[in-house]
C-alpha cells in the first residue's frame, strides 16, 4: 500500500511554481566580505529549509526558489551570531530580488561551544543528467557495502550471478572516482562487496552520458565516488559498526584531512568483515528432440566470508589560485573464502530418482587492487576556460586456491563410482596505464567548446593450473590446465559543443575511439586479434515551455567490448554437472540510445528507446551445444551445463522512468522512482532460437521522517516485478527495509541502526529456457535480512571552502577525473 500510494502521490504532486532568483551579501560587523559562510533559505511559515549556499570571497550567496512563496534567510558562521534577514515574497512580476546585507556579529569567547550544521543532502537527488544517491546520508546504508547501496538504489537491480543491470539492460559500466574500473563480473562483485559504504560519498547514476565519457556502457554509467573531506584546518570522522543476519557482520574505520591555502591533504582507512551466504536451489530438465531424457534437483549452500581493507591517500596543492596539482593512492585488499555444500538428485527419463551426487567446493581467494593518480587543474582566467589532465597507473591481481570434490552413490547408498576431486591454483594479474586531457573553452553568447584525448593500455596474465587429485597424489588435468593474455590499446578524442538560448539549450558532441586488441590462449597456441576504429556521436535538445515545464530529447551511440574475463577461455568446474567459461571471440555490443524527457513542476518524465547489434548475454546451455568438442568422462552423467556469455542478434528496449520527489509535510519528505520498461531479444544458441520480449516494472520510494530531540528515520521500499533477459525470465521480488538516527554529543556523534528486508523476500528467482533443450528453475536465498547498529563521530573545523561557480552541485567533481 506504501508503494500504491508513492506512486499515486508523486503523479500528482504538481504544487511547485516558477523560479526565481535571491541574491545576498554576509558580512562581519565591519563590513567585510564573509567567505565560506553558511545561508539558508527558509519557508518564512515553518521555517523549513528550502536551500542552502556557501558564500564566496565577496560575500555573495545565490539561490533560485520557487515564486509565489515567503520565504526568510539565516546566515551563520563558525565565531559569530546566526542572523535572520525580513521576510520577503517572490512573485512572477518580481522574481529577482537583492536582500539587504546581513551582518553577523562575533561570539564572545564562551559562546563558542560547537557549530550544529542542519542542511544536507537528500538519500536521493534528480538532477539535470543524472540520478545522485548521497551515501552517507542514508541511514538504511550505513555499515553496508557498495553493493548492497547499488542494489537498493534508483533502476539497479543484481541477478543471481551478482551481475549489475541499469533499468532492465546490461552492460552499465562502474567508475570509481570518475574512472571505468577494468574489473567485470565476479572479479567486480567481490570488490564492491568489500567495499564499505562509509568509504562512499555519493554514487552517480548516468544513463545517456555525452562524448565526454568513454563510449562504454549501452545502459549508462554507475560513478562511484569516494569520500573527500572540504573543510578547513583538521577534521576526520570515527565510525564503527555490527550486524547480524542469518550471519555477522562488522566494519570499522576513519577519515581524516587537513586543508589550508595552499594545501589539502586527505585519506581514508575502512575495515569490513562480512559472513555472507548464498543457498541456490536449482531444478534442471533436458530434453532431446523436444522429448524428456531427465532432470537434476541442485541445493547448493554456501557461505562465504570476506574480510576487505580499503585504504586512500591523497593531497591536492594550490600553486596559485588558478592552479591544483593532485595525486590520490587507492588499495583494497580482500581476502574471500568459500565454503560449498551441494547435493544433487539425479532423476531419469520418468523423472524419478535414481542417483545422488555429494559435492563440497572450498575457494580461498586474495584480491589486492592499487591505483594512483596524478591530475592537474588549471584555469586560465574567470571566463571558466580551464584544462584538467590525468595520469593513472594500477594493478589489479588475484590468486585463487580451489577444491571441488564429489562422491557418487546409488539411492541405497551404495558407491557408485570412485571419488572425483580436482584442485584449482589460479594467479592472475591486470595491469591499466591511461592518460587523459579535457579542455573546455567558453565561447560568447553562451556557447561552449569542450575537447580532449585519452590513450590507455591494459593488459592481463591469467595462468591456472587443475590437479586432479588420487590417493596416490596429484596430476595435472591438461582439459583444463591453460593461460590466457590478454591486450587492449584503446585511443580516443571527443568534441562537445554547446550554446544556451532564452528559451532552448543544445548540445552536439562526437567521439571517435580506436581499439586494438589482442589475446593469447597457451593451450593449442590460439591467437586472436581485433582491430577496429568507430565514431559516436551524441546530441542533446532542450526546450523551456513556461517557467515550469521542460522538454529534452537526447541520441547517443555507445559500445561495450567484452571484459577480460569474458574472453577467457578457462573451463571452471562448480561441480560435475555445472561448468562456466569465458570466449575469445565474444563480440562487443553497440548501442543506439533514444530519450525524451519531460519536466513539469519537479516531476520528471524519461521516455527511453534503445536498440543493441551483437547483445551480449550469460547463457545457461547443455555444455555440447556450445563447446562440441567437450569431453565427457565414462560414468559421468552426460547431462552437463556450462554458463557462457554469448553474442545475440539483437536486443530492444523501450522504457518510462519517472522520478518525484514529494515533500508531504515539514518533517516527511519523499522520493520515488518508477521504471516502467519492455525488453526484446533475438537471437539462435545450439539451435534454438530466440524472438522474445516481456514488460517489467521496478519501484522505489525512499522516506525519511525529521522528528524531535535530534532523532531521524527512514523507511524505503521497493518492488521488482521481473522481466525477460535473453533467456531467462526474472520473477517478482520486493523488500522493505527502516532505520533510525539520534545526533548525540552536540551533533558531534551520530548512532544509526537499520533492518533490511524485514520481511526476507527481496530474494531473486527465475526460469531459464533453451526451447527443445533444456529449462531451468533456480531459486537463491541470501543473507538480505540484516539489523545493523553503527556509531559515527566527527571532529575538527565545520567551515568548508569557498564554494566554486558551478553548474550543478556536483560540476566540479564531473570536471575533474582526480578523484574529487
Amino acid at each position: 500500500m506504501l508503494l500504491i500510494l508513492s506512486v499515486v502521490m508523486s503523479l500528482s504532486a504538481f504544487a511547485q511554481t516558477p523560479k526565481g532568483k535571491v541574491t545576498i551579501t554576509i558580512t562581519t560587523e565591519q563590513k567585510q566580505a564573509l567567505d565560506g559562510a553558511t545561508v539558508e533559505l527558509l519557508h518564512s511559515k515553518d521555517s523549513a529549509l528550502v536551500k542552502t549556499a556557501i558564500t564566496d570571497k565577496t560575500g555573495l550567496a545565490e539561490f533560485e526558489p520557487a515564486v509565489a512563496q515567503t520565504y526568510l534567510v539565516r546566515a551563520s558562521n563558525v565565531g559569530h551570531q546566526p542572523q535572520y534577514s525580513q521576510p520577503f515574497t517572490l512573485t512572477t512580476e518580481q522574481a529577482s530580488l537583492t536582500l539587504p546585507a546581513l551582518s553577523l556579529t562575533a561570539k564572545a569567547a564562551n559562546q563558542l561551544a560547537g557549530v550544529t550544521v542542519t542542511a544536507k543532502k537528500p538519500f536521493i537527488q534528480k538532477l539535470n543528467d543524472r540520478i545522485v544517491v548521497n551515501v552517507d546520508n542514508s541511514i538504511v546504508s550505513a555499515g553496508s557495502t557498495a553493493l548492497d547501496v547499488l542494489e537498493r538504489s534508483p533502476g539497479i537491480t543484481l541477478d543471481q550471478n551478482d551481475a549489475i543491470s541499469l533499468r532492465g539492460r546490461a552492460g552499465v559500466i562502474i567508475m570509481i572516482d570518475g574512472k571505468p574500473t577494468p574489473m567485470t563480473g565476479a572479479d567486480l562483485a567481490n570488490y564492491l562487496r568489500g567495499l564499505p559504504s562509509n568509504a562512499i560519498e555519493r554514487i552517480d547514476i548516468i544513463t545517456n552520458p555525452s562524448a565526454k565519457y568513454d563510449a562504454a556502457g549501452n545502459s549508462g554509467i554507475i560513478d562511484i565516488r569516494l569520500k573527500k573531506d572540504q573543510r578547513f584546518g583538521t577534521n576526520g570522522t570515527l565510525t564503527a559498526g555490527f550486524g547480524h543476519g542469518e550471519l555477522p557482520k562488522a566494519n570499522a574505520g576513519g577519515t581524516f584531512n587537513y586543508r589550508n591555502k595552499k594545501v589539502n591533504v586527505f585519506g581514508n582507512y575502512n575495515y569490513s568483515y562480512r559472513e555472507n551466504l548464498n543457498n541456490l536451489i536449482i531444478n534442471r530438465n533436458f530434453y532431446k528432440d523436444g522429448a524428456f531424457v531427465g532432470s537434476d534437483d541442485k541445493d547448493n549452500y554456501a557461505e562465504f566470508p570476506v574480510s576487505s581493507h580499503t585504504a586512500r591517500l591523497g593531497a591536492d596543492f594550490f600553486p596559485s589560485k588558478n592552479t591544483t596539482l593532485g595525486f590520490v593512492v587507492n588499495s583494497n585488499f580482500t581476502d574471500f573464502k568459500r565454503d560449498a555444500n551441494i547435493t544433487t538428485i539425479v532423476n531419469d527419463t520418468k523423472n524419478e530418482a535414481e542417483s545422488k551426487i555429494i559435492s563440497t567446493g572450498s575457494d580461498n581467494n586474495d584480491f589486492n587492487n592499487t591505483v594512483a593518480n596524478i591530475n592537474l587543474k588549471h584555469k586560465f582566467d574567470s571566463t571558466g576556460r580551464e584544462l584538467t589532465a590525468d595520469v593513472d597507473y594500477g594493478v589489479y591481481s588475484s590468486r585463487s586456491f580451489t577444491r571441488t570434490a564429489s562422491s557418487f552413490y546409488n539411492l541405497n547408498g551404495s558407491t557408485r563410482r570412485d571419488n572425483d576431486i580436482l584442485d584449482g591454483d589460479q594467479d592472475g594479474e591486470l595491469t591499466l596505464r591511461t592518460a587523459k586531457v579535457d579542455y573546455v573553452n567558453p565561447l560568447p553568447k553562451g556557447a561552449k567548446f569542450e575537447a580532449g584525448f585519452k590513450t590507455s593500455y591494459v593488459s592481463s596474465d591469467n595462468d591456472a593450473k587443475f590437479f586432479k587429485v588420487f590417493s596416490s597424489g596429484r596430476v595435472v588435468d591438461p582439459t583444463k590446465t591453460n593461460q590466457f593474455l590478454y591486450k587492449e590499446y584503446n585511443n580516443a578524442a571527443y568534441v562537445n559543443y554547446s550554446k544556451e538560448f532564452k528559451k532552448f539549450n543544445v548540445q552536439l558532441g562526437l567521439r571517435g575511439e580506436q581499439t586494438n586488441l589482442k589475446t593469447h590462449q597457451v593451450k593449442g597456441s590460439v591467437d586472436f586479434k581485433n582491430d577496429y576504429f568507430q565514431l559516436f556521436p551524441s546530441a542533446y535538445f532542450n526546450y523551456k515551455l513556461t517557467d515550469d515545464q521542460t522538454v529534452g530529447v537526447s541520441v547517443s551511440r555507445r559500445i561495450d567490448r567484452p571484459g577480460y574475463n569474458q574472453l577467457n577461455p578457462f573451463l571452471f568446474q562448480i561441480d560435475p554437472g555445472i561448468y562456466s567459461t569465458g570466449d575469445p571471440n565474444l563480440k562487443p555490443q553497440t548501442t543506439w540510445s533514444y530519450e525524451a524527457n519531460y519536466t513539469v513542476k519537479n516531476i520528471n518524465f524519461t521516455l527511453g528507446y534503445s536498440h543493441t547489434i551483437n547483445a551480449q548475454n550469460t547463457v545457461l546451455s547443455p555444455i555440447l551445444d556450445v563447446i562440441p568438442n567437450f569431453e565427457i568422462e565414462a560414468g559421468t552423467d552426460s547431462n552437463i551445463t556450462v554458463q557462457i556469455p554469448v553474442n545475440l542478434k539483437s536486443s530492444d528496449y523501450i522504457g518510462l522512468t519517472a522520478n518525484a520527489p514529494i515533500r508531504v509535510s515539514k518533517w516527511w519528505n519523499m522520493i520515488n522512482n518508477v521504471n516502467v520498461y519492455y525488453n526484446y531479444f533475438s537471437g539462435n544458441l545450439g539451435g534454438a532460437q530466440l524472438d522474445n520480449g516481456a514488460p517489467a516494472a521496478t519501484i522505489r520510494s525512499n522516506n525519511t521522517f525529521t522528528l524531535k530531540k535530534g532523532w531521524t528515520a527512514e523507511l524505503n521500499a521497493n518492488l521488482n516485478t521481473g522481466g525477460r533477459y535473453g533467456y531467462m525470465v526474472l520473477d517478482p521480488q520486493w523488500g522493505l527495509a527502516v532505520g533510525g538516527q539520534k545526533t548525540v554529543m552536540q551533533g558531534k556523534g551520530t548512532f544509526r541502526f537499520s533492518l533490511t528486508d524485514i520481511f526476507w523476500t527481496n530474494l531473486p528467482k527465475a526460469t531459464v529456457t533453451n526451447p527443445g533443450r533444456y529449462v531451468e528453475n533456480w531459486h537463491a536465498y541470501r543473507d538480505t535480512r540484516v539489523g545493523t547498529l553503527s556509531f559515527t563521530y566527527r571532529f575538527g573545523n565545520n567551515k568548508v571552502q569557498a564554494a566554486r561557480r558551478r553548474t550543478t552541485a556536483s560540476e566540479e567533481e564531473r570536471q575533474r577525473a582526480g578523484g574529487n
